[in-house]
């Protein structure tokens, strides 16, 4: 079963919806509460209890994966609801409520947690409350606080003594020194041209901003003016996909920074076009037997070889028997993967990525034409990705 037909038949547990109208409504208490990768969509109180249960929904519509850096918006599932404790309002205890999300990296292949920024890591409270109860000026003892805030001895404790270590942290923290940033894009509204522009700090695998449009007025906007707490003085090399207004965006306010081709977005793009070929020989097909051999080749044309299982390689062989051409593509594509995982300079990688070109455009296939034509476009940002060592173990 592929990623994508298992992500389809998961159920995914999604237990808040809310409208832009509730996220505008309860904008004002967003604020207030100075959340961070959360937004208030909504207020309930609990009688029983006599607390009131602040709901909530995730910020933003992607995060970055911790393992590789990549940008993904693709959920995966909302494997349960939390309920963490946060400061009173009005006298009351509260609780933030929301969803947590679970998300699907297409690059790395894996899925991973979405982490909020507003609740104290591998802990059942909010910043907020954190920074209340341990406020130095309260100067009462952890039985008082555990009391006054309705809250257990063992969690205030923990609490102090967790606000002791971030203080020690804190000290050391300057704004952030982002050296490696990656530019991205993902759909605001699927399929509508609609985008937003995604920024990350891939050296510190985070997510620092997202702006409203892809547009490169926008991008420039940004790298002129960073929000407070970003440091871009250090900034050594740019990530972007193969949209050419984020090249210039970048070259334009730093000349002297190397523009590096995302290996993801190159290789994804070669995807694409395997697709479009693979498509195009099924629809060409004239007998049930040139069927028989299309059938099932999407995942296997995608599939590297050190992942391949014996039925894969079979098949992989009766391929190279009954369609050259296919199977070359295949063999195109690993040999592409390879080229990526060697350490190569600049001086070896380009005549081997000319190689390649040549190769590839022999096929005769018209998409693969294209995607030279851009690789040759794009030929000294795909090649800057082996100096960038760096930029080699991030990626």
């Amino acid at each position: 079963m592929s990623p994508e037909t298992a992500r389809e038949e998961r159920p995914i547990a999604k237990t808040i919806n809310a409208t832009q109208a509730e996220i505008e409504t309860h904008r004002s208490l967003t604020e207030m509460l100075q959340l961070e990768d959360l937004v208030v969509v909504g207020q309930e109180y609990d009688e029983a209890e006599e607390i009131i249960l602040v709901i909530c929904e995730p910020r933003w519509p992607a995060r970055v994966c911790p393992e590789c850096g990549q940008v993904s918006d693709q959920v995966h599932d909302y494997p349960r609801q939390r309920a963490v404790q946060d400061a009173p309002i009005r006298g009351y205890r509260s609780q933030v409520v929301f969803d947590m999300r679970r998300f699907w990296c297409e690059y790395c292949e894996g899925v991973f947690t979405e982490a909020i920024r507003d609740v104290v890591p591998n802990c059942t409270y909010t910043y907020r409350l954190m920074q209340e109860v341990t406020n130095p000026r309260r100067r009462q003892d952890v039985a008082t606080l555990a009391e006054v805030y309705g809250l257990g001895y063992k969690l205030v404790e923990g609490m102090l003594l967790k606000a002791a270590e971030e203080k020690l942290v804190q000290r050391a923290k300057e704004p952030v020194k982002v050296t490696h940033l990656g530019v991205d894009e993902i759909a605001n509204r699927k399929g509508q041209g609609d985008y937003r522009l995604v920024l990350t700090d891939l050296k510190g695998r985070q997510l620092v901003d997202i702006l409203p449009d892809r547009r490169k007025q926008s991008l420039i906007e940004w790298l002129q003016a960073p929000p407070a707490g970003l440091d871009l003085t250090k900034l050594s090399w740019v990530a972007t996909d193969l949209w050419k207004h984020y090249r210039a965006a970048v070259q334009s306010v730093y000349p002297q920074v190397k523009v590096v081709a995302d290996r993801f977005h190159v290789t994804q793009a070669l995807h694409r076009v395997i697709n479009q070929v693979r498509r195009s020989l099924q629809a060409e097909a004239q007998s049930d037997e040139e069927q028989a051999q299309l059938k099932g080749l999407r995942y296997l044309l995608l599939k590297n070889e050190a992942k391949l299982t014996p039925k894969n390689q079979t098949r992989l062989e009766r391929l190279k028997q009954e369609r050259p051409p296919l199977y070359q593509l295949w063999v195109l594509r690993q040999k592409l993967h390879d080229w990526y995982e060697k350490e190569h300079d600049i001086d070896e990688a380009r005549p081997l990525l000319e190689a390649w070109r040549q190769e590839a455009k022999a096929l005769g296939w018209e998409p693969l034409k294209t995607f030279c034509q851009t690789l040759k476009d794009w030929e000294d940002e795909v090649v800057n990705f082996f100096p960038s060592t760096h930029y080699q173990r991030l990626c």
